[in-house]
């Protein structure tokens, strides 16, 4: 990962050029996640309202965009703090968002947890289709398990991302099983702890390898 202050420094435009040259030799895709900082009463903290740009290919596109979203920060004459974040595009098997602690009034703590095929829950609708789960925090019992009706995927291609049909097999079948559920959750109560409150987090799973593409407070 890369994060960079304003305006962009030649070191930083240098690791972004690194991460998407994969080996030296051929493009590779980054995702970026632009942070933007507010005050806050103990400091500075999290604001709503982060940018994302994903499966950017090339150093020179992932370029423009950084500048691009740096440039638009100045026109809007932004007082805040953004931390620029490029790290490797995953092409994930299956993503989930992870809210360590639910809002809502339930009987029991619990944590949400959606899970769809592909690089991004719900596709290009980010509260689209997505397998549902209510997990205790005390003892990631799952009390909750939903199955939604997938029919398409957000998958790379050479061009980009697009939806794509969702094989007939997959489309009623929980996208991962429950032991992984409860993985994400597990992974979500720890930086919980470590944060000191309750945080909202992506991950994506590849040839059964987890990865977390971000992770913020929430609320």
């Amino acid at each position: 990962m890369a994060p960079s202050p304003a305006p962009c420094g030649e070191h930083f435009l240098e690791g972004v050029r690194e991460l998407t040259r994969r080996g030296g030799t051929r493009d590779a895709a980054v995702d970026i996640r632009a942070v933007p900082f507010g005050s806050a009463p103990g400091g500075a903290g999290w604001r709503e309202g982060s940018w994302v740009s994903r499966h950017i290919i090339g150093a020179d596109d992932a370029l423009a965009v950084v500048r691009e979203h740096l440039s638009r920060s100045r026109r809007c004459r932004s007082t805040g703090r953004t931390a620029v974040v490029v790290e490797e595009f995953i092409a994930a098997d299956a993503s989930a968002h992870v809210h360590s602690r639910a809002r809502g009034r339930f009987e029991e703590a619990v944590a949400l947890v959606r899970a769809a095929h592909g690089v991004a829950v719900g596709g290009v609708d980010p509260v689209g289709a997505a397998d549902t789960y209510l997990v205790r925090r005390t003892d990631l019992n799952i009390l909750v398990e939903w199955f939604a009706d997938k029919y398409r995927q957000l998958v790379p291609t050479p061009a980009g991302l697009a939806e794509r049909p969702l094989p007939e097999a997959l489309r009623d079948r929980p996208c991962l099983p429950e032991r992984r559920i409860r993985d994400m959750v597990r992974i979500g109560l720890v930086a919980e702890a470590v944060m000191g409150r309750p945080v909202r987090m992506e991950l994506a799973w590849k040839n059964g390898v987890v990865y977390v593409l971000w992770c913020e407070a929430a609320g």
